[in-house]
This record gives C-alpha cells, sequence and structure tokens, in this order.
C-alpha cells in the first residue's frame, strides 16, 4: 500500500515539475521607468510568440494556451503591460502604453535570435499595429519580426457613423508584415472584414483573413460560451498554430 501510494506521488510530482517547468516570471525595468511582470513559457523551438493579453494576469484561457504551446516548442511571453502602469482593464489604456516601452521589450524578446511573431486581442491589437510600424523603423533591415495574429481586432476610432466607412485608428495601415485576422463567424464586426483588410494592407502588408464558424468575439473570455465556443477555447493554441503557419507561408 505505502508503495503504490509513494508511486502515486511521485506521478504527481512529476506531471508538476512537467506542468511548471517552462513558466517564467521575469520583470524588467521599461525606458519609462515602469517595471513589467513578463510571464515567459520557455520552448526549444526556433519561434517565440509576444501576445499582449492586457488582462491583469488574471485570465484563464491564455496561460492554459502559452503552455500548450511551449510544450510545442513555441515560446510565450506574456508582458502585464495594466499591471505596470496601473491601468484600469478599459480600451483607453490600450492608447496610454508607450511605443518606446513596447519596443524594448521586443529588443529582449529578439535577443533570443528566434523568429517573433505578435498576438493581441480586441482594441489591444492597436498596441500590435503600433510596435510592428516602430520596429520597423527602428530597426528596418531585422527580419526576425515574421507576422502577427489579430484576434477578432476593434480598430475603429470612435462609434461608427450610419451610411459611412469606418474610421480607424492610426496605427491601421503603417505595418508591412504578414496579419493573419481571425474573426467570430457570429459578431456583427464580421461584415466589415473586407474593408479593415483593405485597410491594413496600406501599409504594404499581406493580410489574411478567416472566419471561424459558430462564435462570438471574445470567445474565450465570455461568462456565458456556447458549446462551439467551448471548444474553439479548448483548441485555441491549434487555431493559433495554424495560424503561424498560415503567416509563414504569406509570401510563398
Amino acid at each position: 500500500m505505502y508503495e503504490k501510494q509513494l508511486k502515486f506521488l511521485s506521478v504527481l510530482l512529476l506531471l508538476f515539475s512537467q506542468s511548471s517547468f517552462a513558466l517564467e516570471i521575469h520583470t524588467m525595468e521599461l525606458p519609462s521607468g515602469n517595471d513589467v511582470d513578463v510571464r515567459v513559457f520557455h520552448a526549444k523551438g526556433n519561434r517565440i510568440l509576444l501576445g499582449f493579453a492586457f488582462d491583469e494576469g488574471q485570465g484563464k484561457a491564455e496561460p492554459k494556451t502559452a503552455q500548450e504551446l511551449a510544450n510545442d516548442g513555441i515560446e510565450v511571453w506574456m508582458p502585464d503591460m495594466l499591471s505596470s502602469y496601473m491601468l484600469p482593464k478599459t480600451r483607453s489604456s490600450v492608447y496610454k502604453v508607450l511605443t518606446e516601452d513596447l519596443v524594448y521589450i521586443l529588443e529582449k524578446v529578439a535577443e533570443s535570435g528566434k523568429d517573433v511573431y505578435l498576438i493581441a486581442s480586441g482594441p489591444t491589437t492597436e498596441v500590435l499595429l503600433r510596435l510592428a510600424h516602430a520596429w520597423k523603423q527602428k530597426y528596418p533591415d531585422n527580419t526576425q519580426l515574421k507576422g502577427a495574429v489579430l484576434l477578432f481586432p476593434r480598430l475603429n476610432a470612435g462609434k461608427p457613423e450610419p451610411g459611412q466607412p469606418p474610421k480607424y485608428v492610426a496605427a491601421v495601415g503603417t505595418t508591412s508584415i504578414p496579419l493573419i485576422v481571425l474573426e467570430g463567424e457570429r459578431t456583427p464586426n464580421r461584415w466589415g472584414l473586407r474593408h479593415l483588410s483593405k485597410a491594413l494592407k496600406k501599409g504594404g502588408s499581406i493580410v489574411i483573413t478567416k472566419l471561424v464558424p459558430g462564435i462570438r468575439g471574445y470567445f474565450y473570455n465570455r461568462e456565458d460560451p456556447n458549446r462551439t465556443e467551448d471548444v474553439v477555447t479548448s483548441q485555441l493554441s491549434g487555431l493559433i498554430k495554424v495560424s503561424l503557419f498560415y503567416l509563414e507561408n504569406a509570401k510563398k
């Protein structure tokens, strides 16, 4: 009996060590003077995903997905920008994050020598686009930044006006890296996807758009998810891996 208990405990310890080994918390001092905690899910592959969750470290789906990606060889960095700036979880907070701080974080990521991809969702995709533009301006010959994943982006500047074409935040149309836009099939924003894609291409980016069947925006953080949204949330790492595949082959 004792041997069985000891064996069971050993298995639990092994599983715990495997699930927690990849995660480290790095604290960086940013050019603004703020400190930022970065969750780093280490992996041995040649790709890093720099994700801007803006969840104050409270999201459940994000770290689970990051761990699954790390297990598959994709390293994930998740800086906690809201806590760094002591900002509330609102849309306006996105625009208060300084570009120089974002570039500094990407510089630290790039020190790995690995290929880098960006990912963000909702209004936070503005940060992603702003960073991509600033990086290319500062490092025009650096080829590490390979592309970006925009999950249900919300990039309108103000409320839409009836009968008028959408107006976007200034970062739209300033990037040249490949972009993939994922939008939920069950959201009204799907109807503006073609217009947004055209606007994003103005900076020279190849833009790929995909509708994910049966889901709404913010599907993985909803309190009332439907069955399809639960399934897609559980397979979010697979969805991201497919998106990276599209980006890797965007110019081929």
